[in-house]
């Protein structure tokens, strides 16, 4: 069905055909004496409901050197109760036909999970079990951390890993955004079972919560099973809401990780992104996608389509209450590493100066017109939404009038966020590579840092 969904909007969205404005359901909101925020949003039309708990608990709460504490708090919380196994919680969820997962991003942790009406009581039950009795075993402790350190470190042989870690570090620095949620091996090594117990105790509390339940499940039955599970709950959140700081990026400087045996060189190219209430950030969004945004962007026409010199190239943008992150990323072969970034930075320059065609501009605000409805189909996509609202303080009307900002969007709106934050002269360049064979190319963009591929 989510298949089948996903092709006709793609398709609407390609023939241009006009869609209709959205509109946000309404919440049912209340809230628990324990300080704990609950939503409910009915949708009748599939019999399943999707669950999303989420906390104020993610990696920019982690503490200067042990990053990746959240990550592994995260994790121990699916590893057994005073009642249930690891095996026993994943049984009782899939038996009944559920699921759920846990999640550790930059500003939030939590579960999410889809479930028959038929189960949404046990739902409750095991969440509360979770949230409430975990135990933190010294033996799950152990393997969860094991497992944990592996991952990590099977990212650091990743070329395309390695350089998406570095440039976010090379363009925040000291931000607590700067580091991979998960952390690293060298930080996640020293941590303890009192590190995650104490990480939980001081963020997993009701009033640093919100519980969104969304699709085939009544409010009333949804209020009682809170009030039931997890009305004792109590806690009050050790640390205030971090609002980490984006320094901003300022002249060039280029980091050459050095792969000895690379064939080709991962590159990625950018700077400072914009927050998500930022008045400017539908320009920047359908310059993004004239730029570097789509399979038919300027960029890929002129690197892939018209010279051969990758098979893929993308702006992206990541964006968050108090700042962004925004970069090129592609890949190709030692030779042509200058020749390409020069087609960024040119092709950057021309839509700094160069006024596109209202067509194009046209075209890149229907792109983004058209593929936005798909982040309000699913119960978890929504469930989502209203999660965001809550972490970021935005309102229904950033949604609603998205599509309506993005349409009167001119060519000299698009052309000012270019010039502010498409690369020029203050960036960050990351190389991942053989430096016998790049570093002269690597030089004339900045002062050149080399470091072992194989460094944490």
């Amino acid at each position: 069905m989510k298949k089948f969904i996903v092709t006709i909007s793609l398709l609407v969205a390609m023939t241009g055909t006009a869609l209709a404005k959205i509109t946000l359901p309404k919440a049912e909101e209340f809230k628990l004496e324990n300080g704990l925020t609950v939503q409910v949003i009915e949708r009748h039309q599939l019999p399943l409901f999707s669950l999303n708990v989420t906390l104020r608990a993610g990696s920019v709460y982690d503490p200067v050197g042990k990053e990746g504490l959240a990550s592994l708090a995260s994790d121990m919380l699916m590893r057994g109760t005073e009642t249930r196994t690891a095996k026993q919680i994943a049984d009782e969820i899939a038996f009944g036909g559920g699921e759920m997962s846990n999640s550790c991003g930059f500003g939030s942790a939590g579960f999410q999970g889809e479930f028959l009406p038929a189960q949404g009581e046990k739902a409750f039950e095991i969440l509360a079990d979770l949230v409430l009795n975990s135990t933190f075993t010294a033996e799950e402790f152990d393997k969860t951390k094991t497992r944990s350190i592996g991952s990590l470190q099977s990212r650091r042989q990743n070329p395309s890993t390695v350089a998406n870690d570095a440039i976010w570090e090379a363009i925040l620095g000291d931000s607590r955004y700067a580091h991979f949620n998960g952390g690293t091996a060298a930080t996640v090594a020293p941590l303890t079972r009192d590190d995650v117990v104490q990480f939980v105790k001081s963020h997993y509390t009701p009033e640093n919560c919100i519980i969104v339940v969304c699709g085939d499940v009544a409010t009333k039955s949804v209020r009682e099973w809170v009030r039931k599970y997890l009305g004792k709950w109590s806690g009050k959140a050790a640390l205030a809401t971090i609002d980490a700081a984006f320094p901003t990026v300022s002249g060039t400087e280029v980091t050459v990780y050095d792969k000895q045996d690379a064939t080709q060189t991962q590159i990625r190219i950018g700077g400072n992104g914009m927050p998500l209430n930022a008045p400017d950030f539908p320009a920047l969004e359908v310059a993004r996608t004239v730029y570097g945004g789509t399979f038919a962007s300027r960029l890929m026409d002129e690197i892939r389509v018209n010279r051969g010199l990758t098979y893929g190239v993308r702006y992206r943008s990541y964006n968050f209450k108090s700042g962004g992150v925004a970069y090129v990323t592609t890949f190709t072969k030692n030779a042509t590493v200058g020749e390409v970034i020069d087609i960024v930075l040119a092709e950057a320059v021309r839509m700094q100066t160069e006024a596109m065609p209202d067509s194009e501009l046209a075209d890149g605000a229907s792109f983004q017109c058209g593929t936005y409805p798909l982040s309000f189909e699913t119960n978890d996509a929504l469930a989502g939404t209203f999660v965001n609202m809550w972490l970021t303080s935005l309102d229904k009307s950033y949604y609603e009038d998205y599509q309506e900002r993005l349409r009167a969007v001119t060519v000299p709106q698009a052309m000012e966020a270019a010039t502010k934050y498409f690369p020029k002269d203050n960036y960050k360049l990351v190389l991942v590579g053989k430096a016998d064979e790049i570093m002269e190319q690597a030089k004339k963009y900045g002062p050149v840092t080399v470091r072992p591929f194989s460094e944490e």
